[in-house]
């Protein structure tokens, strides 16, 4: 089976990417504004056969100590999306 996005999405699969960030609030004489935060955050994948029978999530969190990067989170993701499939 392949393992990245692309490829599934060309075999028929319906692959669906959702990532979540931590941000921080803060308050300016204009009013509260919000930024992204570099560290923490997580990233789901949700993977549909191309029979559209089997639907399946992979979810990987990255922790607070830790910068986010998509393409880790992806790659995490998937994996765990993929596990499922197989069994």
């Amino acid at each position: 089976m392949t393992h990245n996005i692309k490829q599934l999405r060309q075999n028929g699969y319906k692959v669906r990417v959702m990532h979540s960030r931590h941000y921080r609030y803060f308050e300016r004489m204009d009013g509260t504004c919000k930024e992204v935060l570099s560290r923490g955050g997580s990233t789901t994948i949700e993977l549909t056969t191309p029979d559209k029978q089997t639907t399946v999530f992979g979810k990987s969190v990255c922790s607070v100590e830790d910068n986010f990067n998509r393409r880790v989170g992806n790659a995490i993701a998937l994996g765990r999306a993929l596990d499922q499939i197989k069994s």
